[in-house]
């Protein structure tokens, strides 16, 4: 083993929040960082383009192959669920869709006595680390890392707005202004057509920094501890399913652990930290219990009404129409429009399920997409020949909470994932609720002009049972799993308000595992948010 190296820091997984740590404490030259990522650098054409994620999540190197379940609420099947792998994480493989959460949902953390966490105390950090020059600078970033667009008029999307005024929604302002109700164009993290991932946005500017060290292929394998007080990590290369070489790193400051919802956990299983009777059975030596790590999990599950389509196009003519795939290359290359500057999707509303909701919880997205769904229970539902588009949707804040859990002692072996999809009651009438929504938008005259069918679930699927049938069969997850190592007060969660691991020193988490609900967001800005925030606390302590 090797073990002549110390930094002040170490930061395990370059992705959202990591990468955002890594960078700020290496940013003024007084500290030495080493960023530990086990996959490589993410800087492929698919990589760049946005609509390329779709060859990036099923292809294993750049991608954790994961699934959750079996899914009891969902009738046993799988459902896949892989993480972004290498330089930038899953914001190098994601939707790119820019969400900060609704105020609100931030001040419950707060008002839960989560102290420092409410909207007035996050703001600040979204801010600071975006560049959104269409956003009002009283309240959004102009000078930050992160290239912040807000994506331009296409057919389909206008329809799809104008469908969801004719049904008498409100237009939102600026969702990510503190309210996320209303309709309206996405926001994504996207330059001159181009994703922006933390990869680009933090890392490759640090490129240079001879105090911060990248060691890539390295999985953080299990902890070093003194005592109490962890000190640093031992990694290990990977041949195969073989452990190859195994090097310990030591920290004299922290160690800041950043791998995600289901890697985090684990790492801290691996190192004897979680539930006594879990360690115990894998030959773990329990040295901190904490029956929270690995719990709590919450997670986004989407289901969709889907429509045969014409008189636009849409994903599937680009995949199986060479002549419109070299018409819709030509406008990104000259204009920067078009389907191929996104993921499949540029708008979106967020309303209220029920006239009785306190507040916005349900969420519409126009997908550009139209597979077969004809085989519930699919790890993957194929691209249909037709053009067609789905509406997608999903329950903001669900209450479904599930589990990630080691299953080996590899740190490459898969996670026990269980998401507990559509298990609360709530959950199952707000998916409901969402299907009856899409139908509705559907059929007014701005969208209904472009649909030629219901494909799925098909106009005969009627009833409440029905609908919640068809949706356990078909439902996928929107890949924002977080809570895993949730934020809490001693004996209720993993961390304390300021990200330090209880029970221990020299050990923080700067991910999504440490959210204790999802504040109407997609994941991906708030855990970059929670990376800067985390150097911060960092940087004051040492000062």
């Amino acid at each position: 083993m090797t073990t002549n190296q110390l930094f002040d820091f170490i930061v395990v997984g370059a992705g959202s929040g990591g990468a955002a740590v890594a960078a700020r404490l290496s940013e003024s030259g007084r500290y030495t960082v080493m960023l530990l990522e086990p996959g490589g650098v993410t800087d492929t054409f698919n990589h760049r383009l946005p609509l390329g994620v779709a060859k990036l999540t099923t292809d294993p190197r750049y991608c954790w192959q994961l699934s959750s379940g079996p899914e009891t609420a969902l009738g046993g099947h799988r459902v896949f669920s892989p993480r972004g792998l290498g330089l930038g994480g899953s914001s190098a493989t994601n939707g790119m869709i820019w969400a900060f959460g609704d105020a609100k949902g931030w001040d419950e953390w707060r008002d839960a006595g989560h102290e420092g966490w409410g909207w007035s105390d996050v703001q600040p950090f979204y801010k600071k680390l975006e560049n959104y020059p269409e956003g009002d600078p009283a309240t959004r970033g102009h000078g930050g890392p992160m290239q912040i667009n807000l994506h331009k008029p296409e057919k389909l999307g206008q329809a799809f707005l104008d469908s969801c005024a004719q049904a008498g929604y409100p237009a939102a302002k600026d969702y990510n202004g503190g309210s996320v109700e209303g309709w309206t164009w996405l926001q994504t993290n996207t330059h001159n057509g181009w994703r922006c991932s933390t990869y680009d946005a933090y890392l490759k500017p640090a490129a240079n920094r001879k105090n911060l060290h990248i060691e890539l292929g390295a999985y953080a394998d299990t902890l070093v501890f003194e005592g109490s007080k962890v000190v640093g990590v031992e990694y290990v290369k990977r041949d195969g399913d073989q452990a190859v070489a195994r090097t310990q790193v030591r920290a004299g400051r922290e160690v800041i652990l950043c791998a995600g919802g289901y890697h985090t956990p684990a790492l801290l299983e691996r190192s004897g930290i979680g539930r006594p009777e879990l360690l115990q059975s894998m030959g773990i030596e329990v040295r901190l219990a904490n029956e929270h790590v690995g719990e709590h999990m919450l997670d986004h599950l989407r289901t969709c009404v889907s429509y045969q389509t014409q008189g636009a196009v849409t994903i599937n003519d680009i995949v199986h129409n060479i002549p419109t795939r070299m018409l819709q290359g030509a406008k990104w290359l000259f204009t920067r429009h078009g389907w191929l500057r996104t993921a499949t999707m540029n708008t979106q509303m967020t309303v209220r399920a029920t006239p009785d909701s306190p507040r916005a919880d349900l969420k519409l997205q126009l997908n550009a997409v139209l597979a077969d769904m004809s085989k519930p229970g699919s790890l993957h539902f194929p691209l249909a020949k037709t053009s067609g588009l789905s509406l997608l949707n999903w329950p903001v804040y669900p209450r479904s909470r599930g589990y990630s859990h080691i299953t080996g002692k590899q740190a490459w072996d898969h996670p026990d994932i269980f998401a507990n999809y559509l298990a609360d009651e709530y959950d199952q009438q707000v998916t409901i609720a969402g299907l009856r929504l899409g139908r509705k938008i559907a059929s007014q005259a701005a969208l209904k002009q472009y649909v030629l069918n219901e494909a799925f679930p098909g106009v005969n699927v009627q009833s409440d049972s029905e609908l919640l049938a068809y949706a356990k069969g078909t439902g996928l997850t929107v890949y924002h799993p977080v809570g895993t190592c949730r934020m809490g007060k001693q004996g209720q969660g993993v961390v304390d308000s300021q990200l330090r691991v209880h029970g221990v020193s020299g050990l923080r988490i700067a991910d999504a595992s440490i959210m204790p609900t999802l504040p109407a967001s997609n994941t991906n800005a708030p855990s970059i948010m929670i990376g800067e925030r985390a150097a911060d606390w960092v940087l004051k302590a040492v000062a």
